[in-house]
């Protein structure tokens, strides 16, 4: 299970119970302006985005997306992770994140993301790791840069264009291990 916190973050594995913290986000249209086609969603839609966390969940163990809580107050803020998806047929992980509108400009953005760089990097091991993000998304392209990542390619995606940030890491493996 995913054990992250940070400065003012703590990580959470979604449940059924926090379906209006979903509908909340899924609703906003400022929100979803550079998420999937651009449209809000609806309460299907956010019961469908929370099963799915709980299979990644299951599935895979840390991965999928976290409510973001604040540690002070205890605020639910948005949600964060690292997500297995599927693009141009090839399986990645996406270090994702949503963040409330009334949260936007404190940097929480860059420290869910930052927090999960690290965990990516230094718990996981992970060689690889994308974000996926929409042209005309410049807060999350700023991120995705100071987090280290660089421009791959650009795609299309529901009708989007959209921009691959990857982070690619080496790892020197220790000799020892083999034996």
């Amino acid at each position: 299970m995913l054990n992250l916190n940070s400065k003012r973050l703590t990580f959470e594995r979604y449940s059924d119970k926090d379906l209006a913290h979903v509908i909340d986000l899924v609703s906003d249209p400022f929100m979803m302006k550079f998420i999937g086609n651009g449209h809000t969603k609806d309460e299907q839609y956010a019961i469908r985005l929370i099963e799915r966390m709980m299979e990644q969940y299951r599935n895979f163990d840390d991965y999928g997306l976290h409510k973001l809580i604040h540690r002070q107050t205890g605020d639910f803020i948005g949600h964060a992770g690292l997500v297995a998806q599927v693009i141009d047929d090839t399986f990645e992980i996406e270090l994702g994140y949503w963040i409330k509108r009334a949260y936007w400009g404190q940097g929480y953005g860059f420290e869910a993301a930052q927090a999960l760089a690290k965990y990516a990097d230094e718990e996981m091991w992970l060689h690889r790791y994308i974000s996926a993000i929409q042209v005309g998304n410049e807060g999350s392209k700023k991120i995705a840069l100071k987090n280290g990542m660089q421009l791959e390619k650009l795609i299309e995606m529901d009708g989007k264009k959209v921009e691959i940030y990857v982070k690619l890491n080496s790892f020197e493996e220790d000799p020892t291990e083999a034996l």
